[in-house]
């Protein structure tokens, strides 16, 4: 008895640099990365100017690298799957979150003391003058320390690996990264989630900054998009399957940093660029959030 067996020829399918989609989300990436280093070319230009030195522009400098390095990890999530783009794509992406989120988290904490001063007696002010340029990269940095070591402990015990999905189809192999431990992936953007509500909560109170040119009011709206894009992204993840899970990743990923990039630095550029008269001292000496300098400015008025 002879017994025939029927080849079957099994497709592979990801998400490739080739295919329309992913050609546009690659596209979509390239052209906002450009937009943030145009914006950061800006900034270079006018960097002695009143409203690139407020509230630290060294901050606004590593908000827009991280800004760069969330946009361009779409490149680490389409196209074949391999074991080193699995291991570092979350990673990055984690990483870039973290150091724009802590960035922004520096800006609006300076903000809210600067609500909260204004409010103090003269005696009493002195005592909140302590957030100056060095704290709020200091917050940066503990900020960055604690989410390298998330990552180094999830590289290190539960790594993720290329996967070779046919649970959901018979016909075809569905080529993906299995992320490992999904407990050190809650905990690693679960860091992000907390700085990105501390950054809320700060920005929103301090939102009634009296100046003329409030940026906490725009990073309000800034972290308004973020949640809204990242808690629309859940249910949309959950409920795809193959390529499409890759390609709802990769658009949150856009809408947020697009979401960041306009909300908090197209304002600012549009003075720049076509208000310059706007951006003098005399114009944005209340919005320039360095506690000393404010503190400095109320001594004035009082001896007057």
């Amino acid at each position: 008895m002879r017994v025939f067996f029927k080849q079957i020829h099994l497709t592979v399918e990801f998400l490739a640099y080739d295919e329309a989609l992913g050609t546009t989300l690659v596209a979509l990436s390239l052209f906002g990365a450009c937009i943030v280093l145009s914006v950061t070319i800006v900034y270079r230009m006018h960097r002695d100017t009143a409203l690139v030195k407020a509230n630290d522009r060294g901050l606004s400098f590593l908000i827009q690298l991280s800004l760069v390095i969330t946009l361009l990890t779409s490149f680490l999530f389409a196209g074949k799957p391999k074991e080193w783009s699995c291991q570092i794509r979350q990673v990055t992406l984690a990483l870039g979150f973290s150091l724009c989120l802590s960035c922004i988290l520096g800006k609006t904490f300076a903000l809210l003391l600067t609500y909260r001063g204004s409010k103090l007696k003269a005696a009493e002010k002195h005592d909140h003058i302590s957030m100056q340029s060095f704290h709020q990269k200091l917050l940066v940095l503990i900020s960055m320390i604690i989410e390298v070591c998330i990552c180094t402990a999830y590289l290190t015990c539960i790594p993720p690996y290329v996967y070779k999905n046919m649970e959901f189809q018979n016909v075809k192999i569905i080529l993906e990264c299995n992320e490992g431990s999904i407990e050190f992936l809650c905990t690693m953007f679960g860091f992000d989630v907390f700085l990105a509500v501390l950054c809320f909560i700060t920005a929103f109170i301090a939102r009634k900054l009296p100046d003329n040119f409030n940026e906490a009011k725009f990073i309000t709206f800034g972290m308004l998009v973020f949640f809204i894009v990242w808690i629309s992204f859940v249910p949309a993840y959950l409920s795809t399957r193959g390529k499409f899970k890759v390609v709802v990743e990769i658009f949150a990923i856009l809408a947020s940093s697009f979401g960041l990039l306009g909300c908090i630095f197209l304002p600012k550029c549009y003075i720049i660029l076509l208000k310059p008269e706007r951006n003098t001292e005399e114009i944005m000496s209340v919005c320039n959030c360095d506690m000393k300098l404010l503190y400095n400015n109320y001594r004035k008025k009082l001896k007057n």
